[in-house]
């Protein structure tokens, strides 16, 4: 994948997101992440653009470094966190834009990759090294059971920092479309 690293554009809990090529971007995931996150999270990227989703497109991945990276169609725009902090959208405006936008991933028509809520659940409790006690696991697993079935699209991290307002229409950054669930689940995952 041709491009170079330049410069640095965000910065999340698992990644970095760096400059490309003319409108691309590559996300790079930092050192220690397990390599299936990343590379589950480039085929529910690319799962749910194919379905619809406001997701960017992936042109590919890359290693650099020895860090996992995903080149992604890059968006341009601030984010609905940065607008929120200029008091160019007030924090109402903002609560709008989320709820809209999270209904419309629910919306997104289910793409055939996509978990249910129990089997993505199931399968990060199962890597997550022990740092959960098994009990508090199995209790999650339990309350996730008492759920409404759902087969919407669920995000699992729309946040006003990863939603992107471009000059077309508001989208959201990256991958984080991980599951099946009812709606409510979209707006749980706010923060």
């Amino acid at each position: 994948m041709r491009g170079s690293l330049g410069e640095k554009i965000s910065e999340g809990a698992y990644s970095e997101a760096y400059a490309w090529a003319p409108g691309q971007v590559v996300k790079l995931f930092k050192p220690g992440v397990p390599r299936r996150m990343p590379r589950f999270e480039v085929r529910m990227i690319r799962a749910v653009h194919a379905a619809g989703a406001p997701v960017p497109e992936v042109f590919g991945d890359v290693t650099l470094d020895g860090r996992f990276g995903i080149v992604l169609q890059r968006l341009d725009g601030p984010t609905l966190l940065q607008l929120t902090r200029t008091g160019a959208v007030t924090f109402e405006q903002a609560g709008a834009i989320i709820a809209a936008l999270a209904m419309s991933i629910h919306n997104t028509p289910l793409p055939p990759e996509v978990l249910s809520m129990r089997e993505y659940m199931e399968a990060q409790l199962r890597h997550d090294d022990g740092k959960l006690p098994k009990h508090i696991a199995t209790e999650i697993l339990a309350l996730i059971d008492r759920l409404p079935l759902g087969d919407g699209l669920c995000h699992t991290d729309l946040s006003p920092g990863n939603v992107i307002m471009t000059a077309e229409a508001q989208s959201w950054s990256t991958g984080s479309a991980r599951c099946a669930g009812p709606p409510s689940s979209n707006l749980g995952s706010c923060a």
